[in-house]
C-alpha cells in the first residue's frame, strides 16, 4: 500500500500563499507530491477555515479574488476531501486540547494516513503527525526500504473512490430504505446496461445466484448439469444445492475452461443444463458449448463470478447462454464490501422466477407463491457496486497493462504462461502461471516479499465434500494435474511498475524441469 499523506491547514496555506518565510520547505513538499502523483487528503471540517483565511490573506496582499480563486481551484484538482468523523473520544489528549487538530487525526486514521504538519504541538501530541523535514527525511528512508508486492491490495483501490464510497452509505442511511430499495433497483438497471442484458435480479452471492437459476429452470432431484472439473467448488455446489447432480467435464488444458470436443459424451438422458465457468477471468467457448446445448435442448448457464466486463468476440460475458450468475466478493474485479450476487439474463420468464424465488418466493409482501429462499442483493452493498461500476473498466484496464507486461517480459520463461484464443479478451481477475516446481517458485517469490496464491489446490472432485461420489485420484487427470502446479502471480488495480517489475525479476531467474510436458500440452505460444 502506498504512503498516504493528509496535509494540515497550515501546510495548505503555506503553498496557496507561498509562505516560504514560515515554512520553507512548502514549495519541496508540493513538488514531491506533483512528481509521484500522490493526492493530497483533507478533512472536510478543515475546507472552510482554509477558505477563510486564505481569502483574508489575499484580500492584505491585494490579490483579487478572481486570481485567488484560480490557484485554490488548481489546488483543489489534487485534493481528497475525507470525511471528518462525527463520534469522538473525549478522554483522549489531544481532543481536550484541541478538538480541530483532533478530528485531523480521527480523518487521517481512515485511511491510515501520515499528516504533515508544522505544529510542532501538534506533533507532539499526534502520532499521526510528522514535520515537513520528517516528511522530506521519509522520502530518502523510502528509497532504502525493501519493496514488497501483496497479492491483493483492496484498501488502495477503495482510497481512490472513498468520498463516493462515503457519499454512498450516507445516501443508502438516510434514505431509511435498506432491503430491496432504489439503491438495489439502479444497481440493477446500470449493471444490466453494462452486461448489455436486458434483466439483472441482485442476489445475496455468486453461488445463490447460480442456484437460483437452475432452480427457476426447474433443474432438481434426478437431473444432471455438466459442470467442470477444473473450477471452484461452488460451481458443483450449485447444482447439488438445486438437488441435481454434478458431472464434470475436463478442460482444455491450454485455457483452463472446460472443453466443448468433451462435453457431448457426458451427456446423459438426465442431462439438464451446462455450467460454463469463465475460469479467472477469461470467457468459455460459448459458441461450441451453445451449438452442443441447442442441439440437446440444454440450458446453459455462465458461471461469471471472476469475469466482470470480459469479451468473447466482441460482446460481453453475462449473455452469451441462458442466464448468467455473478459474484461480488470483494476479490473480484466488481467486488463489494461484503457478499453479494448477480443474475443476468434476456430471459423475462427466468428473471421474474428468479426474483420471486430469491424473496421468500413472493411477489407481493406476505403473499408466498412458491417455497423460496432469502438471497437478496444488500442495498448497502448495492451503492457500494454503482460507485465501483463506475471504475470497472478503468481498473479492469489496468490489469490487463499488468498481465501484457507479465506476458510480454515472461515469454521465454521456464513455466507455462496463460494462453488467450484469439476470440477471447480476458479480464484477468487472476494472472496464473503453472510451473511443475510450485512450491519452489512460490517460495523464491516469498523470500522476496512477493505473496502469491494457489487457484486451487485441491480440485472438486477430491474435495472431502464430494466423497460420496466416489471419486478417486486419476479419475480426471488434466484437473489434477492444473490443480498441482497453477500458481496465481499478484494482479490487482493499483498495482505499480516497480512491483510488477519485481514478480517479472523474480520470475525470470526461476528454472524448472519440464518433462512430464508434451508438445501438445505447451501453449503453441511458448513452444
Amino acid at each position: 500500500m502506498p504512503r498516504l499523506y493528509l496535509w494540515d491547514t497550515n501546510i495548505v496555506l503555506d503553498v496557496l500563499l507561498k509562505r516560504a518565510q514560515v515554512n520553507p520547505y512548502y514549495e519541496e513538499i508540493y513538488i514531491s507530491f506533483i512528481k509521484n502523483d500522490w493526492t493530497i487528503y483533507l478533512a472536510a471540517h478543515q475546507l472552510c477555515t482554509i477558505e477563510y483565511i486564505y481569502s483574508k490573506e489575499c484580500s492584505r496582499a491585494n490579490i483579487t479574488l478572481s486570481e485567488a480563486w484560480k490557484v485554490w481551484a488548481l489546488f483543489r484538482q489534487r485534493v481528497t476531501v475525507l470525511k471528518t468523523p462525527s463520534t469522538h473520544d473525549w478522554q483522549s489528549p489531544l481532543a481536550q486540547f484541541d478538538l480541530m487538530d483532533y478530528q485531523i487525526e480521527c480523518a487521517a486514521k481512515l485511511i491510515e494516513a501520515k499528516i504533515i504538519s508544522r505544529n510542532e504541538q501538534f506533533i507532539a501530541r499526534s502520532s499521526s503527525s510528522i514535520s515537513p523535514v520528517q516528511f522530506l527525511q521519509s522520502l530518502i528512508q523510502d528509497e532504502n526500504v525493501e519493496l514488497t508486492v501483496p497479492f491483493l491490495d483492496l484498501k488502495t483501490q477503495h482510497f481512490e473512490i472513498r468520498p463516493q464510497l462515503e457519499a454512498a452509505f450516507d445516501r443508502t442511511l438516510n434514505s431509511g430504505w435498506y432491503i430491496l430499495g432504489n439503491e438495489v433497483k439502479q444497481f440493477e438497471l446500470e449493471f444490466a446496461y453494462y452486461c448489455e442484458a436486458k434483466h439483472c435480479i441482485g442476489v445475496g452471492n455468486g453461488l445463490e445466484a447460480l442456484h437460483l437459476i437452475l432452480r427457476a429452470y426447474g433443474i432438481g432431484a434426478g437431473d444432471e448439469v455438466i459442470v467442470p472439473s477444473n473450477t471452484y467448488i461452488a460451481t458443483w455446489l450449485a447444482a447439488s444445492y438445486a438437488g441435481a447432480t454434478p458431472v464434470p467435464v475436463e478442460p482444455d488444458e491450454r485455457t483452463y475452461n472446460i472443453d466443448p470436443e468433451l462435453i457431448e459424451q457426458a451427456i446423459t438422458t438426465r442431462t439438464k443444463a451446462i455450467i460454463a465457468v469463465h475460469l479467472y477471468g477469461q470467457p468459455a467457448d460459448m459458441d461450441a458449448i451453445n451449438a452442443i446445448a441447442k442441439k440437446y435442448k440444454l440450458k446453459v448457464v455462465e458461471d461469471a463470478a471472476q469475469a466482470h466486463g470480459a469479451l468473447y468476440k466482441g460482446k460481453r460475458v453475462g449473455t452469451l447462454g441462458d442466464a448468467a450468475g455473478f459474484s461480488f466478493y470483494p476479490g473480484k474485479n466488481l467486488g463489494a464490501i461484503g457478499d453479494g450476487g448477480a443474475v443476468t439474463t434476456n430471459d423475462p420468464d427466468l428473471a421474474e422466477k428468479v426474483r420471486v424465488l430469491s424473496n421468500y418466493g413472493s411477489r407481493v409482501k406476505y403473499q408466498n407463491d412458491v417455497k423460496g429462499f432469502n438471497s437478496r442483493l444488500d442495498e448497502l452493498q448495492a451503492a457500494f457496486l454503482r460507485e465501483k461500476l463506475r471504475k470497472l473498466e478503468e481498473w479492469n484496464g489496468q490489469r490487463k497493462v499488468i498481465a501484457s507486461a507479465y506476458l510480454s517480459a515472461l515469454k521465454n520463461s521456464k513455466f507455462i504462461l496463460p494462453c488467450v484464443p484469439e476470440w477471447a479478451d480476458p479480464v484477468w481477475h487472476l494472472f496464473v502461471v503453472r510451473d511443475q516446481q510450485r512450491e519452489k517458485l512460490q517460495k523464491k517469490l516469498s523470500e522476496a516479499r512477493v505473496a502469491t496464491m494457489i487457484h486451487y489446490p485441491i480440485p472438486p472432485h477430491l474435495q472431502q465434500a464430494y466423497s460420496d461420489y466416489g471419486y478417486n485420484k486419476g479419475n480426471f487427470p488434466i484437473a489434477e494435474r492444473i490443480h498441482d502446479e497453477v500458481l496465481s502471480l499478484p494482479m490487482f488495480p493499483g498495482m505499480n511498475e516497480s512491483q510488477t517489475n519485481l514478480v517479472i525479476s523474480v520470475c525470470s531467474t526461476h528454472e524448472i524441469k519440464r518433462a512430464s510436458y508434451s508438445e501438445d500440452e505447451i501453449p503453441r505460444e511458448q513452444r
